[in-house]
C-alpha cells in the first residue's frame, strides 16, 4: 500500500495545521523551517583540519544517559538502512519527544543550565553535542549532522582530551540560559542554577479566568460551588484569577469589592462584545476583574457562594440559554487588559470553562432542535465561529480548558478546534464532584506556553515529515525571528536546505509529548544517524532557555536486525495518534480511520512478514517481532477513541483530543490497558489485559489512561478482612499509576458481578472464545489452572460477539504470531517493556 493511502495530510481550522504538521505530500521531505542562533565565536572551514581526522567522539558520551530516557522514545533502537524499509508508511519511523519531562527517578541529576549561548554549526546551526568530534587542543569541532568543520575559541583549552570539562560534550541533554539572562542573573561564572527542571524549566502559573455555566440544576450547582471553593482556597495565593458566569447574558465580577456581596457588570449574550462594551467594562471606574488571590480571596468566596441556577430550569438541559461564545470573548478581553492594563502579570493566560451543556445562545450557539430545518444552518455557522475564535485566541497566547460535568452532550467535536488550537483540553466528567474538583485544580496549575518553540533536526538524508501534538508549524522567517533575531535568513546559501523544522508549542505541560515522524530521502551509508530536538522557552527571570536533546542511533545491517530493534509500543502510539487525527478530521472521519488502521496492519504483514517458498497457509503470516504492534491496533479499534466503549461521539472526540497531545506513559495506557493482579500486601503483578484474569479469588486493577478500575472477586469480597486489605492496596496502587497525570484519572471500585463491572470487562480481550493453545499463548497464567478450574472459568463468561485478538487477525486474513505477540512473555520473564528501545539510543 502506498504511503499516501496510510498517512494522508490533514489541516485544521482556517487551513492551518492545528494538531499536526506535515510536509507537502508526494515530495522530498521538506527541511524549510529554520531555527538559528549565531554560533559563539564560530567560523566555518571548507577543509578537514588534520587535528580532526580520526578523532573519536567524547569518551563519556556512551554513559551520558543512564537509566530510562524520559524525554525521547524512538520507534526502534536501530534505524533501517534502506529507504524502502524506512518509508513503509504502515510502520512509523520516528520518536515520541517529551521536552518538559523531568529526569527519571534514580537517574543522575541534571547539570545546571549553562549561562551562555550554545556553540552551533556555522552551516546547519545544529548544537554541538557529545557525538561531535572535538579537538580541545585548538578548539576545532566537526558537526555530526552535516560534517562541517567549525572553530570555537571556548573549546581551545590547550590540551587534547579535555572534553569532560564541557557539559555539552558529555551530556545528551543540556540546557542553556541565553540572551539577556546571563547578564541579568550572573555573578560572572558560566553556570547558573536557573533553567534546570526546578528553575527556568518550570513554567510560571498563568492568570486564570473561570467561566461558569449557570444554566444547571440545583444539585449540580451545589456540587460545583463546593468544587470551586475548594479549588480557589487551595490554589497558590499568587495566582491571578478572574470570574465570569454565563447563561442568557454574561456577568463579569468585580473582585475589588470587599463588602462580602458579589457585584458584577452584565453584558448581552446575544452578540459578541464590542470594543465599546469592553471599554465600559474595564474603563477608569476602579473595578478589578483579574487580581491575585491573595488580594481578592474574600471577593472570590462571595462570588462562588452566590452561584445559583439561572432561570430556565423548567426547560430541558439541552434548550437552556448558554452564551458560551460571548463569555469566552469577554474572558479573553479581561486577560488582555490584565496583561497590558492595570493588572500587571506576565504573558499568556488560561480560561477554564465549567459547563453543564451545549451553547445555545449568541455566536457559536445552536438553539434549533435537530429535527428543525434551521439546525444545519446554525450548526455550520457555529462551527465557523468556533474555528475563527480558536485562531484568534491562539494568537493571543491564551489557552482554553473546557470541563464538562453535566448530563448533556456539549458538542465536543465542534469545540475540539478551540482546545486544540490553544493547547487546552476538553474533559467530560460524570458530575461536578470529586473528580471534577481534582481536574479543575490541576487545570488551574497548568503552565502557559509563553511562546515556546520546538525544533527537529536529523542527519542528512532524513526529513521530518509530520509532527502531531500541541504544535503549530512556523515559517522559516518566524522561526528565525523567534530563536535568533540577530541572524539574517539569507546569511548562507545552504541555510534553507540545512535548517531544522520549527514549531510553536501550544502547551508546556510536563506530561505532554510530540510525535515526530521521519522519512528517508535515500539509503543510509553511515553506521549511525543523529537526531536533535531543542525546546526554547522563556525563563521567568528573563532571557530564554534552550533545552537541547541529542540522540545517536545505530543503523541496522539487515531487515531482521531492524525488526528486532523495533519498539512496537512506541510505533503503535505514533500510528494511533495518526489514526486519532484522521478520525477528528472532516476529510476522513472515524469510520474511514478504522479502515485505515486495518489497512495499516495488512500492509505491515505485506512488507515485513517472511513467507515460506511453498506457501500453503490458510492465513498470511504476520511478523513475530511486531506482534505487539498488531495487538495495539486491535485495542485501538475496540477502545474509547474509535470503538464503542465510549457510547457517545462527544466522548470519543474528547478522548482523541486528549490522546493527540498525551505523553508517552499516558498514551501507552490509553491505547493498551494495563492490568495488575493483587498478590497480597502492597504487591501487584502485571498480567495481560484479558478476561481470563477475572477469577473470583483475585482482585484486579486496570489502568486505561483516563480511567482506573478496581475489580474485586467474590472470593476476596467474602472475607471482610481480606476485602479491606485488597481495597486499600488497590487504592494505593491506583494512586501510584495515576500520579502526575492530567487529566486526573477517575478511579472506580466495584465487585464481581455488579452493574459497574461492565466498564472493566468490556476493556479486556475476550480470550474465552479462543482455542486452548491460543489462550496459553496470549495469557500464560491460565496454564497453571487444573482442567476443572479452567472449565469453570470458561463457563463463567457471558456470550459475546466481540472478536478476540486472534479472531480479529483471522478476520483480516492474517495469522497472529503465537509466541511473540503482546507484552505477556516479557512480563512473565520480569523484563521492563518500557525501556526496550529508548534506553539504547546512545
Amino acid at each position: 500500500m502506498a504511503r499516501d493511502d496510510v498517512l494522508p495530510t490533514h489541516v485544521g481550522a482556517g487551513g492551518a495545521p492545528v494538531s499536526a504538521w506535515s510536509s507537502r505530500p508526494n515530495s522530498t521531505p521538506s527541511r524549510s523551517a529554520g531555527g538559528f542562533i549565531n554560533p559563539v565565536a564560530s567560523t566555518s572551514s571548507h577543509f578537514a583540519p588534520p587535528s580532526l581526522e580520526g578523532l573519536s567522539i567524547s569518551d563519556d558520551a556512551s554513559s551520558a544517559a543512564h537509566g530510562v530516557d524520559t524525554r525521547v522514545a524512538a520507534t526502534c533502537s536501530a534505524f533501517p538502512r534502506t529507504k524502502t524499509l524506512a518509508n513503509a508508511g504502515s510502520l512509523p519511523l520516528g520518536a515520541l519527544v517529551s521536552p518538559f519531562a523531568p529526569v527519571a527517578v534514580g537517574a543522575p541529576a541534571e547539570d545546571p543550565a549553562l549561562r551562555r549561548d550554545p556553540a552551533r554549526c556555522a552551516r546547519c546551526a545544529a548544537f554541538v553535542s557529545p557525538f561531535c568530534a572535538v579537538d580541545t587542543a585548538n578548539g576545532m569541532w566537526r558537526c555530526c549532522f552535516c560534517g562541517c568543520d567549525n572553530s570555537d575559541a571556548m573549546f581551545a583549552v590547550g590540551a587534547p582530551g579535555a572534553a569532560a570539562g564541557f557539559p555539552e560534550l558529555t551530556r545528551v541533554d543540556v540546557e542553556y540560559l541565553t540572551d539577556a539572562a546571563a547578564a541579568a542573573v550572573g555573578t560572572g561564572g558560566d553556570v547558573s542554577p536557573l533553567g534546570s527542571a526546578s528553575g527556568a524549566g518550570a513554567a510560571s502559573t498563568p492568570a486564570v479566568v473561570f467561566v461558569v455555566d449557570e444554566s444547571m440544576d440545583d444539585d449540580e450547582c451545589a456540587l460545583l460551588r463546593r468544587s470551586l471553593l475548594r479549588c480557589v482556597r487551595g490554589a497558590d495565593p499568587s495566582t491571578r484569577v478572574g470570574f465570569l458566569t454565563y447563561a442568557a447574558a454574561v456577568a463579569a465580577y468585580d473582585l475589588s469589592v470587599t463588602t462580602g456581596v458579589a457585584a458584577a457588570e452584565v453584558l448581552p449574550g446575544s452578540r459578541s462584545p464590542t470594543p465599546e462594551d469592553v471599554e465600559d467594562l474595564v474603563g477608569p471606574h476602579g473595578r478589578t476583574y483579574v487580581a491575585p488571590l491573595s488580594e481578592c480571596a474574600d471577593a472570590v468566596d462571595a462570588v462562588v457562594s452566590s452561584l445559583r441556577p439561572a432561570s430556565g430550569g423548567n426547560l430541558s438541559v439541552r434548550r437552556r440559554p448558554r452564551c458560551l461564545g460571548p463569555a469566552l470573548e469577554t474572558a479573553v478581553a479581561l486577560l488582555m487588559h490584565g496583561r497590558t492594563g492595570g493588572g500587571g502579570g506576565g504573558g499568556g493566560g488560561r480560561v477554564v470553562v465549567c459547563s453543564s451543556g451545549p451553547a445555545t445562545r449568541g455566536p457559536g450557539g445552536v438553539a434549533a432542535d435537530e429535527d428543525s430545518e434551521l439546525f444545519d444552518f446554525e450548526e455550520k455557522a457555529a462551527k465557523e465561529y468556533v474555528d475563527e475564535l480558536s485562531i484568534t485566541i491562539a494568537k493571543l497566547g491564551v489557552s482554553v480548558d473546557i470541563l464538562v460535568g453535566g448530563r448533556e452532550a456539549v458538542g465536543a467535536l465542534k469545540l475540539a478546534p478551540l482546545a486544540d488550537a490553544t493547547g487546552g483540553v476538553i474533559l467530560l466528567l460524570e458530575d461536578f464532584g470529586e473528580s471534577f474538583f481534582e481536574n479543575l485544580s490541576a487545570a488551574v496549575r497548568r503552565p502557559a506556553s509563553n511562546g515556546a518553540i520546538f525544533t527537529v533536526r536529523a542527519s542528512a538524508g532524513i526529513g521530518c515529515t509530520r509532527v502531531i501534538g500541541a504544535v503549530e508549524a512556523l515559517s522559516k522567517a518566524a522561526a528565525t525571528l523567534a530563536t535568533a533575531p540577530s541572524l539574517q535568513a539569507g546569511d548562507s546559501a545552504s541555510t534553507a536546505k540545512e535548517a531544522a523544522d520549527a514549531f510553536r508549542l501550544k502547551s508546556r505541560d510536563v506530561s505532554q509529548s510530540v510525535a515526530v515522524f521521519l522519512e528517508y530521502a535515500g539509503d543510509i551509508e553511515a553506521s549511525h544517524v543523529h537526531v536533535q530536538f531543542v525546546a526554547w522557552f522563556p525563563s521567568p527571570e528573563g532571557g530564554r532557555v534552550a533545552r537541547c536533546m541529542t540522540r545517536r542511533i545505530p543503523v541496522a545491517p539487515s531487515t531482521p536486525a531492524y525488526l528486532r530493534g523495533v519498539d512496537s509500543s512506541v510505533a503503535a502510539v505514533l500510528a494511533a495518534k495518526k489514526a486519532a487525527l484522521d478520525a477528528q478530521s472532516d476529510a476522513v472521519g472515524p469510520k474511514e480511520a478504522c479502515k485505515r488502521v486495518e489497512a495499516r496492519v495488512l500492509d505491515v504483514a505485506d512488507v515485513f512478514a517472511r513467507r515460506d517458498a511453498d506457501g500453503g497457509l490458510l492465513h498470511d503470516p504476520f511478523p513475530r517481532e511486531l506482534g505487539d504492534f498488531a495487538e495495539a491496533m486491535y485495542h485501538l479499534l475496540r477502545g474509547p477513541m474509535l470503538g464503542t466503549l465510549a457510547g457517545h461521539e462527544d466522548e470519543r472526540a474528547a478522548m482523541r483530543q486528549l490522546f493527540l497531545g498525551a505523553g508517552e506513559a499516558l498514551a501507552r495506557s490509553m491505547l493498551v490497558p494495563r492490568l495488575y493482579v493483587w498478590r497480597g500486601g502492597d504487591v501487584f503483578e502485571e498480567i495481560p489485559p484479558a478476561d481470563l484474569a477475572l477469577r473470583s479469588v483475585d482482585a484486579l486493577v486496570l489502568d486505561h489512561g483516563t480511567d482506573v478500575f478496581v475489580w474485586v472477586g467474590h472470593g476476596v469480597a467474602a472475607d471482610e478482612e481480606r476485602f479491606a486489605a485488597a481495597r486499600g492496596a488497590a487504592a494505593g496502587h491506583a494512586a501510584t499509576v495515576a500520579a502526575g497525570r492530567f487529566p486526573v484519572p477517575r478511579v472506580r471500585t466495584f465487585r464481581e458481578g455488579s452493574s459497574q463491572a461492565r466498564y472493566m470487562v468490556s476493556r479486556l480481550m475476550p480470550l474465552h472464545r479462543d482455542t486452548p493453545h491460543e489462550q496459553d499463548a496470549m495469557f500464560p497464567p491460565v496454564r497453571s489452572l487444573s482442567p476443572n478450574e479452567r472449565k469453570a472459568l470458561m463457563e463463567s463468561f457471558l456470550p459475546t460477539d466481540d472478536f478476540s485478538f486472534f479472531g480479529w487477525m483471522r478476520q483480516l486474513g492474517l495469522a497472529a504470531p503465537l509466541d511473540g505477540s503482546s507484552v505477556k512473555l516479557r512480563m512473565m520473564s520480569g523484563d521492563d517493556t518500557s525501556t526496550t528501545a529508548s534506553s539504547l539510543i546512545l
